[in-house]
């Protein structure tokens, strides 16, 4: 409140406040908070004697303000933080001492400020730093010291020729009554720093004392500071500075060898000295030979490290004699690498490594175990079996072998020896291959392998039937072209998005580029393709064959054996299982995730996990009831209506020009809906992009798989010069569509998350553990992540180069600059959700280093994993406690219910429906255009930026102000407001990748579209499922289908942007709603303190059980903590009912007051 006599004078009105000659003397913080609309406030002619911290909190659209004449001697440096629209202040006429540099700095809007008539004998340098608009500053009647502490004010006005200044000098006597206006550099008599006396190297032993003098002079004199291998050296009582300079360091110890750097500056400039200190100290071993056991043959290597001053000297000895080098024996790295090639029995023996220096020297040794060449008795490990087989075909049957020396094998037939001829072979690994099989071929086959160490043989019964089945005879020339052309189709498909040439990027091909799969799960999808082309082949053998032309689903039991199937499984590499998971590492797994999702549960290992199926709500709908989607066959009529083209919908129902903005939240709650979308889900596209015969999916408008373009209809709004706009199907699971006959019983298909199902950051780290090792700093034991380029005045970027990252084949017409590497493939997308990555690796390394700092004993992956643990929870909590409310409304939040705890019984795989549509409501909130604003809150020199011109433009976040722009925009801006006639923006309709070469993609069509590819049932199903009416027409929807309408994230865009400062206290509500920005200060942070450990304090066991969990509780708690802050808001809150009261009391003044408000003084 303010502190006030019983008889005061005050006018408050909407935009005008007058409290003058009122005797206050003192502002409680938080006093104007409600007072938010104020433009000019009079606090002049009171006994005011400090503005406290907060004090003017809330008048963030304050223009005036007059203090003058008051008793002012203290300012509180960030009393003014958040008035970034006041353009006036008057402080002259007060007993201020002292101001701090940053007082000011917070008001980049000020045109005027009057400090004359105070007590002010020196102004700090930067005081009037970030001030661009200051027209008139005041200085004069202060007893201003006019030395060379004064320089930077004199190159400043000098910087400043447009400011009105006035500034008289007291002292010394030289410039007395002199105007700083008037004065140039040369008046000062200033003297760049010289060193008189400099810091010698010195060599030293333990517990002795060492001084460093350091002695520099200059004008004026310089301030010394020292510092040790780059880090500023703090004063104990061991480590003691003299008057002059000098440094003195007492009871030595070896930590303290290194280089010592002193620092002699003063306002004119810098230098520096440098000085070594060496600490003799006896050797120590770092790194140790560890035993070994080699065959004869083989290579054996050995290290040994040591640290010591002198360095020491390493030799090595076998048994009892030195170790000379030899043709097999090679020593490097200064003797710390000791190779020995050929290893023979001679080598046999006791490795002694010595460390020897002038104080003393110290030994280890290691065993070197040289045995005799392996020896392994033959083993048939794959194994034939009792086959039948159709004359005229082929069979195969295996017999590979594990033995040493390799073994031979021989096969007979009824006893008989079997000679290899035209017909029959046996393959390198041992496999029998008879072709043209005929009756006499039946019989018993024998197997047998032998060495001079052992046998072993297996016999197999071949049955040849007359009867074969239309299709097995085509199998395996099926199987072969199958191969084939899947294979030329991936290769032709990474040749023509990965070449490198300097062409022109096309958008669409970079869109494709950020969702190519990665290697290993391109072998996933590769396999079914496979299998599916070749029944297709299979059927198309068939019906060429037997000249079938019948309607008819074609059923490939009955014209493929089961045997035959079993061979296209294998050979494709389509198996009915994936492989077990060992969790058998319990340390790890109780405490830390697996970075691709297995052991999360370890009554279900892989439930969840990377590359594995969506999971179904209910069943699919597709066209064949397996694997074609609707609209495949454009004969079939659905409710006696064939299906409409996806771009008809799009340009009917969905497509929209006019834009509302909504009126609560802001582009921030789309920008997280994306950002967790790519931690849950990545549904993989086909691993190519052209009809298995050849065709370019962007050149033909035919059904062929992969390619399912996307008919555009005739009067098309803008689409003339083309029959469709391509789509590719995204790629199948083995055991699902076509594939699924290889378990006995068809199976509809299903797709692939390449991701892991839980949140877990894996956008941020990687979702398999070549990906996740790619992206950390291993050059250090720090646990950090690893980083890109640094920009002056900015945070670390994200990497450029990596195995998870593409060449993007960026435009080089805009920049050469490389597209950045994160946890996900697809973080250049858009230029937001680039910004996102950023602000999440650097929050890794935030958290890890301060972790690191805490616990200096953790090694680099405990670092990591604990950070990543951290984070990911970060995550989750923001996902639950602050943007899913928003999105489920109060009634769905309630629906969902409290969390009661984990339950292993839940398969928490994503739903292939969550994917391919829920999730994808956020693409209605996306607006036009992508809001950039400065530290003003004013648009940034390039402007705003067009959502077209913001996707695989990376280099905008180098080149174009870095993240903070594009996150100020997001957490200012209002979201796009989703209506029945407002849904997708024509932004993402029309110009979606507009500069590719055939036609601009259309992303609701492609979501209609996508939806068909994966079978998601209608709208109507689903209403049966979750217990709905029934409905039948659009009437039937009438009463249903309206128009309707703790910040951890702020805390970490604070945090980790380049230099944001004011912030929405929730990014996801506009500012207004919160009542304004607010400073990144007054934000709760995490205390990372709750992450200490040590090795002799001992967690207590339930302690440990409960930071184990894998739920956000523990981050719920951290919060929690934060519950007494909001009490207190709650509290200051409460000053406005008072004051309502007060102006009520008073309004009979005002009518005598208006006068008065209209013409208050300027001065």
């Amino acid at each position: 409140m303010i502190h006030k006599p019983p008889y005061y004078h005050i006018i408050i009105k909407s935009d005008f406040g007058d409290v003058r000659f009122n005797k206050i003397f003192d502002i409680a913080p938080g006093v104007f908070t409600h007072l938010h609309r104020l433009r000019s406030l009079l606090l002049n002619d009171n006994q005011l004697r400090e503005l406290r911290s907060g004090a003017f909190h809330g008048l963030r659209r304050l223009k005036y303000l007059y203090l003058y004449r008051n008793r002012i001697q203290h300012i509180d440096s960030d009393v003014f933080q958040g008035m970034i629209h006041l353009e006036q202040l008057y402080l002259h006429v007060n007993e201020i001492h002292q101001i701090e540099p940053e007082t000011f700095s917070h008001l980049p809007r000020l045109e005027r400020l009057y400090l004359h008539n105070n007590h002010l004998k020196r102004i700090p340098p930067g005081s009037f730093r970030g001030l661009a608009n200051l027209r008139k500053l005041r200085l004069d009647s202060n007893a201003l010291i006019c030395d060379c502490s004064m320089l930077w004010f004199v190159r400043m006005l000098s910087e400043h020729r447009a400011m009105e200044i006035a500034a008289t000098c007291y002292e010394p006597a030289s410039a007395t009554g002199a105007s700083l206006a008037t004065m140039k550099e040369h008046d000062f008599h200033c003297r760049y720093p010289v060193f008189t006396i400099l810091p010698r190297d010195q060599i030293t032993r333990l517990n002795e004392i060492v001084r460093f003098d350091c002695v520099a002079k200059g004008n004026p004199a310089p301030h010394i500071l020292w510092y040790f291998n780059r880090a500023r050296i703090l004063l104990t009582d061991r480590i003691t500075m003299h008057h002059n300079g000098s440094i003195v360091i007492e009871k030595i110890q070896q930590t303290d060898a290194g280089q010592y750097t002193c620092h002699a500056e003063n306002l004119n400039g810098k230098i520096t000295a440098e000085a070594v200190l060496e600490v003799m100290v006896a050797p120590a071993f770092i790194t140790v030979p560890q035993d070994q056991v080699v065959t004869i043959g083989e290579t054996a290597e050995f290290r040994c490290t040591a640290r010591g001053a002198p360095k020491p000297v390493i030799t090595w000895y076998r048994n009892t004699m030195v170790l000379p080098p030899s043709e097999n024996i090679i020593f490097s790295d200064n003797n710390e690498n000791l190779t020995i090639l050929q290893v023979t029995t001679d080598d046999d023996g006791l490795y002694h490594c010595r460390a020897e220096n002038s104080q003393g020297l110290t030994e280890i040794s290691a065993i070197l175990k040289v045995d005799e060449a392996q020896i392994i008795p033959p083993k048939i490990i794959l194994k034939p079996e009792d086959t039948d087989a159709f004359k005229e075909t082929s069979v195969q049957m295996p017999c590979e072998v594990d033995a040493e020396p390799p073994a031979t094998i021989e096969w007979r037939k009824d006893g008989s020896r079997i000679e290899p001829n035209d017909r029959i072979s046996i393959s390198i690994i041992g496999s029998l291959i008879i072709n043209n099989i005929t009756i006499t071929d039946s019989g018993r086959y024998e197997c047998s392998a032998f060495n001079e160490y052992g046998r072993d043989t297996v016999s197999v019964f071949l049955t040849v039937k007359d009867h074969i089945l239309p299709g097995d005879e085509y199998v395996n020339i099926a199987l072969t072209e199958a191969t084939r052309d899947v294979d030329q189709a991936i290769s032709r498909t990474m040749e023509q998005l990965f070449k490198n040439d300097n062409s022109k990027a096309n958008l669409l091909d970079l869109y494709r580029i950020s969702r190519f799969p990665n290697a290993p799960a391109r072998e996933v999808a590769r396999a079914a393709e496979i299998y599916e082309r070749t029944l297709e082949k299979v059927r198309g053998f068939i019906q060429s064959g037997l000249k079938i032309t019948s309607a008819d689903p074609f059923n490939y039991e009955q014209v493929v054996s089961a045997q035959h199937l079993e061979v296209i499984a294998r050979l494709s590499g389509c198996v009915a299982h994936r492989e077990e998971k060992d969790c058998s590492d319990m340390c790890f797994h109780i405490k830390y995730r697996s970075v691709d999702g297995s052991c999360n549960n370890f009554d279900h290992p892989t439930w969840g996990t990377s590359l594995s199926a969506f999971r179904r709500i209910l069943f699919p709908i597709y066209e064949n009831g397996f694997s074609h989607p609707v609209g495949w066959n454009k004969n079939i009529t659905y409710n006696g209506y064939t299906l409409p083209s996806a771009r008809l919908v799009s340009t009917a129902i969905i497509s929209t020009k006019e834009i509302s903005q909504d009126i609560e939240i802001t582009h921030m709650v789309m920008q997280w809906g994306q950002w967790l979308d790519h931690d849950l889900d990545h549904a993989l596209p086909s691993v190519s992009s052209q009809t298995w015969d050849g065709v370019d999916c962007k050149k033909t408008c035919d059904y062929a798989a992969p390619c399912f373009p996307i008919d555009v209809p005739e009067g098309d709004p803008r689409i003339s010069n083309r029959r469709c706009i391509d789509f590719i199907r995204t790629s199948s699971v083995c055991g699902s569509g076509m594939t699924s006959v290889l378990f006995g019983k068809l199976q509809p298909r299903e797709q692939i998350n390449q991701l892991t199902s839980f949140i877990d950051a894996s956008q941020v780290y990687g979702f398999e553990k070549a990906v996740a090792e790619d992206l950390r700093d291993l050059t250090n034991d720090s646990g950090l992540l690893r980083v890109g380029a640094t920009f002056p005045g900015r945070k670390p970027l994200l990497p450029t180069i990596g195995i998870n990252g593409m060449d993007c084949r960026r435009n080089l017409e805009e920049s050469n600059r490389n597209c950045f590497v994160a946890g996900d493939i697809r973080a250049n997308e858009q230029i937001g959700l680039a910004a996102m990555h950023t602000i999440f690796m650097r929050e890794h390394n935030r958290i890890a280093t301060k972790l690191k700092a805490i616990n200096p004993f953790w090694d680099g992956d405990r670092v990591y994993q604990e950070a990543r643990k951290i984070v990911g929870a970060e995550i989750q909590f923001i996902t639950y406690k602050h943007w899913l409310p928003l999105v489920l409304g109060p009634e769905g939040v309630q629906q969902l219910g409290e969390y009661k705890g984990y339950n292993s019984k839940i398969n928490p795989s994503i739903s292939n429906v969550f994917a391919t549509a829920a999730l994808r409501f956020g693409h209605t909130m996306i607006n036009p255009v992508l809001h950039r604003y400065d530290e003003n809150f004013e648009p940034i020199p390039q402007g705003h930026l067009l959502l077209r011109y913001a996707f695989f433009s990376p280099w905008r976040l180098v080149d174009e102000g870095g993240v903070d722009p594009l996150l100020r925009g997001m957490f200012t801006t209002p979201a796009k407001l989703k209506t029945p006639t407002q849904n997708l923006n024509s932004e993402l309709t029309e110009q979606l990748f507009h500069t590719a070469h055939a036609v601009a993609l259309d992303l609701a069509a492609i979501n209609i579209q996508r939806g068909r590819d994966h079978g998601l049932p209608p709208y109507t199903k689903f209403r049966d499922f979750c217990n709905m009416t029934e409905v039948n027409t659009f009437d039937d929807l009438a009463t249903e289908i309206s128009d309707k309408n703790e910040t951890s994230l702020a805390r970490i865009l604070c945090d980790n942007g380049d230099n944001i400062d004011t912030i929405g206290e929730n990014v996801f509500l506009l500012p207004e709603i919160q009542d304004g920005l607010i400073s990144c200060d007054d934000l709760p942070s995490m205390d990372l303190r709750y992450w200490a450990d040590c090795d002799s304090c001992g967690e207590d066991e339930e302690g440990e059980k409960h930071r184990s969990r894998r739920d956000v509780s523990s981050v719920n708690d951290i919060y929690s903590s934060f519950a007494d802050y909001e009490e207190r808001v709650n509290h200051l809150e409460s000053s406005h009912d008072e004051l309502e009261k007060m102006v009520k009391a008073l309004k009979i003044r005002i009518k005598y007051l208006e006068d008065l408000i209209n013409g208050f003084p300027a001065n």
